[in-house]
């Protein structure tokens, strides 16, 4: 049976959850490379994690270095969207 792909918001979601993790839930800025991050959520599909990372950029969730991004660290708006809410 062929697996449904994640909507664009469970991915959005995986990202952000697998740099954090990369970084060892540290506080931002604790960089990470893509690389690592493709590794992480187990896709060959470099298009969707550049365009994952380049919108969490342009929201203001993320940090890059390079284009295309190389390194990605979470702002503090990023990580708060990871916390649970009350």
């Amino acid at each position: 049976m062929v697996e449904k792909p994640p909507s664009a918001a469970q991915f959005m979601s995986a990202v952000l959850a697998a740099v954090h993790e990369l970084t060892g839930r540290r506080p931002p800025p604790t960089w990470t490379h893509v690389e690592k991050l493709q590794r992480k959520l187990a896709t060959s599909n470099t298009d969707a994690v550049e365009a994952a990372i380049r919108l969490a950029v342009s929201k203001g969730w993320m940090r890059a270095d390079g284009d295309p991004a190389t390194s990605v660290t979470l702002t503090v708006d990023g990580l708060k969207l990871l916390v649970p809410r009350p």
